[in-house]
């Protein structure tokens, strides 16, 4: 596990210094995010200056850009006073302030889920007077609910096309922020600025919004081609898609989760902060559809000394993952993609048997008995899961399993 400090960083280091560490696409794509107007043709140094100075001489213009949990890390900044730190859990958080220059990490340990930021003193100063303003607007809170909604959004199904984001948006807050407020929050959201992409194809080119955790959108746009018999995106309660775009960390919707993460604390010894970072690995994994395995035994690691106890871990893990929401399933588990839609197909298109010529010579034919015993070893060979004897039956006759094909 990583545990890394820096002594060397102190607060009175100079911003335009930060920003010099940047390469200048890198500060135009700053200034263009925070919608700050640098003259182009300046060379690097030239650049760094100028944006340093439109960031401590206009801060109540780039601050009502950032989300609500940056805001309050800023705030805790400002009061902890020069050479200072502020502790955050969340290792994956996604924040745009360290990718902006504005705070940086002066401690990092994997170990205990754990990160310390320091702001430097000239930039802590310039937004002192306007922080507490800026949280404390009625316009900004409006901006800070809708933004955790959509970051909510993108967070359950990998990415989704801009105006998808909006129509969504208008659904789940119809009853409390209007169509234009949504439009505005949206479009002064740094965090949703930032992760806005075209996804193009042969024919056309889509503006699309995806999840801070997706690494590559046209591998995922690939893998939900695989899955074109899931035509609807998994519909959400507004409590999943708000808890689901909670900051630092989301909380996706998973009946296994809590009690995977209780058994974490109390078997493998972490600690909640880096319980709730590796199953937020587990579950970015899951996304990527990477060796679920492997990333299992990396997390149980050393811990457990009797191959039960491995066994009945990974039964819990396995548990957790089959009912994660998955982005290539359109939000839907492997669980519910398989009841929705491989459960039907089986039980739609399982094989009839045939009586064949001899058995037509000697006067027999195929039984229901005889039917109902191979549809019975198709599904159970086929779908790898037992049906409960009060299962309704998967025939589709609409009885129990145990008063019907599973009589015998």
């Amino acid at each position: 596990m990583l545990n890394w400090k820096s002594d060397k960083i102190r607060s009175s280091v100079k911003y335009v210094d930060t920003l010099k560490l940047n390469t200048k696409d890198g500060l135009r794509d700053m200034a263009k995010l925070l919608k700050v107007s640098i003259p182009s043709k300046l060379r690097k140094d030239e650049y760094a200056m100028a944006l340093a100075e439109a960031f401590l001489s206009f801060p109540e213009k780039w601050l009502t850009q950032l989300t609500q949990y940056e805001l309050i890390l800023l705030r805790k900044l400002v009061d902890a006073g020069p050479e200072a730190c502020v502790e955050e859990s969340g290792i994956f958080a996604a924040n745009s302030l360290e990718p902006l220059s504005i705070v940086i990490v002066s401690n990092y340990s994997e170990t205990e889920g754990k990160v310390s930021y320091m702001i430097c003193d000239e930039l802590r100063e310039a937004i002192a007077p306007y922080i507490d303003n800026v949280l404390s607007s009625k316009e900004q809170t409006v901006r800070f609910i809708v933004e955790q909604y959509a970051y909510g959004l993108v967070n359950l199904y990998g990415f989704l096309p801009y105006l998808k984001v909006l129509e969504l948006l208008n659904e789940y807050l119809q009853d409390s922020v209007t169509k234009a407020e949504i439009s505005r929050s949206i479009a002064r959201s740094a965090l949703i600025e930032r992760f806005t992409f075209d996804l193009v194809d042969i024919y056309n080119l889509t503006l699309c919004v995806a999840s801070p955790y997706l690494l590559e959108s046209e591998e995922l746009e690939e893998k939900l081609s695989e899955h074109l018999e899931i035509k609807d995106l998994k519909r959400f309660s507004k409590k999943e898609v708000f808890e689901a775009g909670r900051m630092p960390s989301p909380h996706l919707p998973c009946a296994g989760s809590d009690e995977l993460k209780k058994y974490m604390m109390a078997r493998l010894g972490y600690v909640e902060a880096t319980a709730d970072n590796e199953l937020q690995y587990l579950w970015v994994n899951m996304q990527e559809d990477a060796n679920i395995m492997s990333v299992i035994s990396s997390i149980i690691g050393g811990k457990l000394s009797s191959k039960q106890e491995v066994q009945e871990a990974v039964e819990l893990f396995m548990n957790y993952c089959n009912q994660c929401p998955r982005w290539f399933l359109k939000g839907y588990s492997s669980t519910e993609a398989f009841d929705l839609f491989e459960k039907g197909k089986l039980s739609k298109n399982r094989p009839r048997l045939v009586a064949g010529p001899n058995m037509k010579a000697a006067g027999m034919d195929i039984t229901p008995e005889m039917q109902a015993g191979f549809d019975d070893i198709f599904y159970n060979s086929f779908s790898e899961q037992k049906v409960g004897r009060n299962d309704p039956c998967p025939c589709g006759s609409g009885k129990k399993y145990k008063n019907c094909c599973g009589r015998n």
